[in-house]
Formats: C-alpha cells, sequence, structure tokens
C-alpha cells in the first residue's frame, strides 16, 4: 500500500504528545478528587510516544528490542487505560491483571522475535493483547449502551469496539496466512489500518474520556442543584420541576394530586439549646422518617430551613391528610436522639388538593395558608386547606 508506515508512527508521536499536552492543561479544571483517573490514562498516553519512537528503529537496532519494548509500552498504554476506565466506572481496577497480560505478550513477542523468530506469532500475541485491553474499555462502558440518548461513555466504548474489530481482523488475516518473515514496515492491509487505529485512534479515546468527564461534572452540577445536600431529597429546583410535571399528568389524566408542606415547630428551640449539628440532624432525621411514610412515587422536596414539600399523585385531599396523620405519628413516636437525649419532633402539616387550573405556587400557597393554621392552633397537627 502507498502510505508510509514511518510515517504513521510519526503522527503517533505528534499526536500523543499533544493528546498529553491537552490533557494536562484540562485536568486541572476538574476536582482533585476527578483526576486520580485522568492521570492514569496521562501516563497510558506518555509512554506511547516512546513505544512509536522504539518501533520506528526497526531495522536500525536489533529487532528484539524495538519489537518486544515498543509493542509491550503501546500495550503498557492501553492497559493504563483500561485501568483509567474501570477506576473511573467504579469498578475494580485489576491493575495486576492488565499488567500481567501485558508482561505475557512482551515476554512472547520476545521469544517470537529473538529465538523463535515469526512475524505471524508476534502479531498474534500483540492482537491478543491489544483486544484484551480495547475489550475491557469497551465492557466497562457497556452500561451506557442501555440508557437512552447519546453519551460521551457510549462515544468512548463505540470506538473501543472498533479497536477490537480491528484488532480482530488483523489476527483472523494473519491465523489463516501465517508469515514467518515480515515486519511492520511491509504491512499488509489489516496491519496498517491497525497501525492508524493505533496512533490516531488514542486521540479520540482521550477525547471521549475527557467528555466523559466533562459529562459528570454537569451532572454532578445538575444534582447539586436539584438535591438538598444535607437531606439527600429535592431541593426547591428539582420540586419545581418534578411539580410541574405532577400538575401537568393530573390535567392529563384527569388524576387527583394533593401536597403537603411541613414545618417543624421547635426547630428554633432546637438550633439555640443543642446547636445547628442537632438542627441538622433533625432535618435529616424528618427527610427519613418521611421516606419511611410516603410512597415511591411520592415526590419529596426540602423548600429551605425546616420547611418540607411532599406531592402525592393519585391522591385527594382527604387521603393525603391521612398521609399527614400518619406521617406526624411516626416522628410523635420516634424522637430524634442527640448525644443520648431524645428530641422531640412535633410536626404542624398543612394539606391541599391541586385544582384543575392550579399552578405550582397556587398549590404552596394554600397548603401554606392551611399549615400556619395548624402553627396558630398550637402545633403539632395537620389542617387541610378548603377545598373550594
Amino acid at each position: 500500500m502507498g502510505l508510509d508506515v514511518r510515517s504513521v508512527m510519526l503522527v503517533g508521536v505528534l499526536l500523543s504528545a499533544l493528546t498529553v499536552l491537552l490533557l494536562a492543561q484540562v485536568g486541572r479544571a476538574f476536582p482533585a478528587e476527578r483526576r486520580r483517573h485522568l492521570r492514569i490514562w496521562t501516563f497510558g498516553l506518555l509512554v506511547q510516544p516512546v513505544a512509536w519512537a522504539l518501533l520506528a528503529t526497526r531495522g536500525m537496532v536489533p529487532d528484539p528490542i524495538p519489537v518486544t519494548l515498543g509493542n509491550g509500552l503501546l500495550l503498557l498504554g492501553f492497559a493504563e487505560m483500561a485501568r483509567a476506565v474501570r477506576g473511573f466506572q467504579g469498578l475494580p481496577e485489576r491493575r495486576l491483571a492488565l499488567w500481567g497480560v501485558v508482561l505475557a505478550a512482551a515476554l512472547l513477542l520476545a521469544y517470537f522475535s529473538a529465538w523463535h523468530p515469526h512475524y505471524s506469532a508476534r502479531v498474534l500475541v500483540n492482537s491478543t493483547a491489544a483486544v484484551a485491553m480495547l475489550g475491557t474499555i469497551g465492557f466497562a462502558l457497556s452500561s451506557a449502551f442501555h440508557r437512552g440518548g447519546f453519551s460521551a461513555a457510549r462515544l468512548t466504548g463505540g470506538f473501543a469496539g472498533l479497536g477490537v474489530a480491528v484488532g480482530a481482523w488483523r489476527f483472523i488475516e494473519h491465523a489463516l496466512a501465517p508469515r514467518v518473515a515480515g515486519s511492520l514496515l511491509e504491512a499488509g492491509p489489516s496491519d496498517l489500518v491497525v497501525f492508524v487505529y493505533a496512533c490516531v485512534g488514542v486521540m479520540f479515546l482521550s477525547l471521549g474520556f475527557v467528555l466523559m468527564h466533562t459529562e459528570r461534572a454537569y451532572e454532578d452540577l445538575r444534582r447539586l442543584a436539584t438535591v438538598d445536600p444535607l437531606t439527600g431529597v429535592l431541593a426547591r429546583n428539582g420540586l419545581s420541576e418534578h411539580g410541574q410535571r405532577l400538575l401537568s399528568e393530573m390535567r392529563r389524566h384527569g388524576r387527583p394530586l394533593a401536597m403537603l408542606l411541613m414545618d417543624m415547630d421547635q426547630f428554633k428551640a432546637v438550633n439555640d439549646s443543642l446547636g445547628h449539628e442537632a438542627g441538622d440532624r433533625l432535618l435529616r432525621h424528618l427527610a427519613e422518617r418521611a421516606r419511611l411514610v410516603l410512597r415511591g412515587e411520592d415526590v419529596l422536596a426540602r423548600l429551605g430551613g425546616d420547611e418540607f414539600v411532599a406531592m402525592l399523585p393519585s391522591t385527594d385531599g382527604a387521603g393525603a391528610g391521612v398521609v399527614a396523620e400518619r406521617l406526624r405519628e411516626a416522628l410523635h413516636h420516634a424522637h430524634m436522639l442527640f448525644h443520648g437525649e431524645e428530641v422531640p419532633v412535633p410536626l404542624s402539616i398543612g394539606v391541599a388538593e391541586a385544582k384543575h387550573g392550579d399552578s405550582l405556587d397556587d398549590l404552596l400557597k394554600r397548603a401554606d395558608l392551611a399549615m400556619y393554621r395548624a402553627k396558630r392552633a398550637g402545633g403539632d397537627r395537620v389542617e387541610l386547606a378548603p377545598a373550594g
């Protein structure tokens, strides 16, 4: 073929070096806890230019050196990338297993280069190890293909799968027509495709890995905006999103929808007498008890301070009143323990059933008025907003 293998190697060296510089700069933008896997990936990239430089010396130095060290370093680079992806996905990194494959491949490459020279045997060893590394990356990202929509993990996993395919093609070609003599400088079609993938593909895999970090950082930010970090329930922004959806479903299907607005009667007194740690524990205690009483389809959110909201789909005002009493009783009989001291959790709850034309703010206002009636009546009670 017309493509010069040494030119491909030079491209590989330049792209690997450029990608390392890019990752080094990009990594600074991520939180410290997110940088570890980028560092592992960057190390995998760092060995690639050295590997290509060694392979380019083929014919200038004894074959076992570039064949064993060059291919071994390429495989080590892919092993580190596989380890980085597995760690990023929360899977065991399997460092010893991956390095073990690299070491076994390097020893076999040395054997088929120095003691029993056989070009296709080296290709079979190299292809098997490369397919194992790229297959590890693809497998670690396979869960991304079970979710709808485009994601960086799907892009990276798909490109790793492409690498598995070209590696398998090269393996099959040399298994069916083995050649004792030969070198990568006399590459056939599958050899060249694999070399081009190993050079250029690393850049695309790296881009996908960086995008995976960016995607996760965006998800973290979105979660921070929609989830209350103290209690783990929805924050006000999350309530707005879910509340609008529930109201739309109520209108579309004609099913009832009710809201509970809860406020602790002695929260300020607990904060003042026992400190903010006790106040935070009290908020978490309420959230935990509420989760036990509410159904899976109910939506629980913290409005701010000690105010919580629960939206109950397919529940009318009377049914919501029963749920509110059950919740109030659950807290009445399960005091919070703080440093061995029982802290009661009296709760005022306002209940409102949504009307067809209600906005989320309308529903909140009526539940809020009912909750303040409960407080004015002495607290630790449930009040229903008027149906009219």
